[in-house]
């Protein structure tokens, strides 16, 4: 039932919330593509996962900015929610390093 897949859904992400991954990948494992997008803290990369051949959109930061922005805790709780989050037409965290 959707009240089962609910509660799951919850049972898990709190499970990832509570045990954040550390570093799971770092650049050299990737080939970039192209630009996707670009923001006020840094940009959005297509890349090819050399191993796996899978794409991703990589968001690529600009810690100076990031800092003097004051935007650390909010970037640390966006990394948080979408390591933990495994939803349907969500998109999630599947590797991150610095």
């Amino acid at each position: 039932s959707v009240k089962e897949f609910l509660a799951k859904a919850k049972e898990d992400f709190l499970r990832k919330w509570e045990s954040p991954p550390q570093n799971t990948a770092g650049l050299d494992d990737f080939e970039r593509q192209k630009t996707l997008g670009t923001g006020s803290f840094g940009r959005v990369m297509m890349v090819k996962h050399k191993a796996t051949e899978q794409y991703y959109a990589m968001k690529i930061l600009d810690k100076q900015k990031v800092v003097k922005l004051k935007q650390i805790e909010h970037t640390l709780n966006e990394k948080r929610i979408l390591q933990a989050v495994n939803f349907p037409f969500l998109v999630k965290l599947e590797y991150s390093f610095k």
